[in-house]
């Protein structure tokens, strides 16, 4: 499964940084999946501190 979708765990700052990689290899598109009981926190830890790390 990995290797069609990639998954990651960790704090925002290891999000980001995970994420960046893709952005700077060229990705425009990113679909992210919140597989966590608690979906909806970790939405808000997605929009409020990994997104806008990711903006150019």
């Amino acid at each position: 499964m990995r290797m069609f979708q990639p998954f990651f765990g960790g704090s925002p700052d290891d999000c980001l940084c995970w994420l960046r990689a893709y952005t700077e290899a060229g990705a425009r598109q990113l679909v992210p999946r919140i597989g966590s009981l608690d979906a909806e926190r970790q939405l808000r830890l997605l929009t409020d501190e990994v997104l806008p790390g990711l903006r150019v």
